[in-house]
């Protein structure tokens, strides 16, 4: 407020100097500010989290609702062979439905488009116009002829018109990076499923290793069995007999030691699933994992077309070159226009202003310079992205065709030759020539031919988890509905935000 003696004028006089017209113009403003939007208080709630985690199961309607949403015909989230159109977590979550649940529940997800959620609300109310100034000027002629009455009184609104083109740029600017945050989002959904995947092989290779290891704890029992007997009858000594229970009592303490690796693991994937360690829940196992069937060429060329984390390192890109297009928009001035009313002994008078900022010294230049250097640090950021990604590769490749050659060894060669010694010396048993020692080392031979093959799947199967993960997801699928239907990541074939589309393969 300017006013222009240095001693106020009296409350009755001020109001006297204000026309119906003036009153009615401030009585609008006061209107507008009515339309602000008002503060609700939202406590948190610790009972209602705690019940929403602890009743939380893959047979959920948002969970159900997302594997009806997957297109007909597609493959479903998992290996090869599961379907979206069996989705039925009744009879047992196999690994294709536990990345369905993932996607719905778990935590990190969750959060991530919470904080998605930030960046579209910033990108739905971006370009906006400013506000208008309200102004008021109120004087008091103190000597000459002030008339009928000394008091002059003014009301301004300054209206600023964006003329230079700076709220398309920061709706450029907005959308850039809500598609960078979305593609972000893809990344980290990506990067869960392959992480669950490779945590599922994990828990499954434990599980057959626990049962190899139960087989031989029976097995060792029922050949003890018959070395006391030796034992017994003398064709034994005791130090012999020994090694047997020896080697139960290790073997027990093994099959303890994988029963619990199993229930760490089953835990950790509940964790990741988002349901609590309580939760009804029957996993279904399961080793093997199909390779792309594909060169390294062609693996190199479907990793550039389709990571996601590349992707995600172009879409930054993308929002430093609108940034600094925003940057460079707001060198250039805005004009302000202020219509307003006043009267002056009396007499009624219409104000118009204008006012147009001229850049001659400050013109933005700090603001197109920081731009224009996180503009090279956004190139760098991609290209360091896809040279270490090209390695990743290159390493996740022969880490494959090494462990695939390796299971194709045991598998062909180590697995059958312990079966083989195993069945002999099992035909010499039968012929009554029963050699305890000589069954005992056969049993441990297969044992650790078995328990080698399950690793050398595992690792082939995890290589093969990694070579996906790294030349990334099949084409886009829709939206998982979460509990409080939040945004997903999704994007449209153009770059610009698609809200009605999912990003999910």
């Amino acid at each position: 407020m300017n006013s222009s003696p240095r001693i106020a004028p009296p409350a009755r006089a001020s109001r006297a100097v204000l026309s119906d017209r003036s009153r009615a113009f401030l009585a609008a403003s006061a209107l507008a500010l009515a339309g602000c939007q008002p503060y609700a208080r939202r406590p948190l709630d610790l009972d209602a989290t705690r019940a929403a985690w602890l009743t939380r199961s893959p047979a959920d309607p948002s969970v159900r609702a997302f594997a009806a949403a997957l297109e007909p015909g597609q493959p479903a989230a998992g290996p090869p062979g599961d379907s979206a159109g069996g989705f039925d977590p009744e009879d047992g979550l196999t690994l294709g439905e536990a990345e369905i649940v993932a996607l719905v529940f778990n935590p990190e997800l969750r959060l991530a488009r919470l904080e998605g959620d930030v960046t579209r609300a910033t990108a739905a109310h971006a370009g906006r116009w400013d506000d208008p100034d309200l102004g008021i000027d109120l004087e008091r002629i103190v000597s000459g002829a002030g008339g009928a009455s000394p008091w002059v009184a003014s009301s301004t609104i300054g209206i600023t018109i964006p003329i230079s083109g700076r709220l398309e740029a920061e709706k450029a600017r907005a959308g850039a990076e809500l598609a960078a945050e979305l593609d972000r989002l893809a990344a980290q959904e990506w990067a869960t499923r392959s992480a669950l995947r490779e945590l599922w092989v994990e828990w499954s290779a434990a599980q057959l290793r626990l049962a190899v290891t139960e087989e031989l704890l029976a097995r060792l029992r029922d050949v003890a069995t018959l070395a006391e007997r030796q034992e017994q009858a003398g064709a034994m000594t005791r130090v012999d007999a020994r090694l047997f229970r020896v080697e139960i009592a290790g073997n027990e303490a093994d099959a303890v030691a994988a029963s619990a690796r199993v229930k760490e693991l089953e835990l950790q994937l509940r964790a990741m699933l988002g349901l609590s360690p309580n939760a009804a829940l029957a996993l279904v196992p399961t080793v093997a994992f199909t390779p792309p069937a594909a060169d390294e060429d062609e693996l190199r060329r479907r990793m550039e077309a389709s990571n996601p984390e590349l992707a995600a390192a172009r879409a930054e890109y993308e929002t430093a070159e609108r940034s600094l297009r925003a940057e460079v928009r707001a060198q250039y001035p805005d004009l302000t226009i202020g219509p307003g009313y006043g009267t002056e002994q009396e007499d009624d008078r219409v104000l118009f202003g204008l006012s147009l900022p001229i850049p001659l010294w400050n013109r933005n230049r700090q603001g197109v310079a920081e731009a224009t250097a996180q503009r090279e640090v956004a190139r760098g950021r991609f290209e360091t992205t896809y040279e270490r990604l090209s390695s990743r590769l290159a390493l996740a490749i022969a880490r494959f065709e090494a462990a695939q050659a390796q299971r194709a060894l045991v598998e062909s060669g180590v697995v059958p030759l312990a079966d083989e010694q195993e069945a002999d010396v099992r035909r010499v048993a039968s012929l009554g020539r029963v050699d305890a020692l000589l069954l005992l080392e056969s049993l441990k031979s297969q044992h650790d031919a078995k328990v080698r093959l399950v690793e050398a799947r595992a690792a082939e199967s995890i290589g093969a988890v990694r070579l996906h993960e790294l030349i990334g997801p099949a084409p886009a699928r829709p939206e998982p509905a979460n509990e409080s239907a939040p945004a997903p990541s999704t994007r449209s074939d153009a770059g610009s935000p698609a809200p009605a589309e999912g990003h999910h393969p």
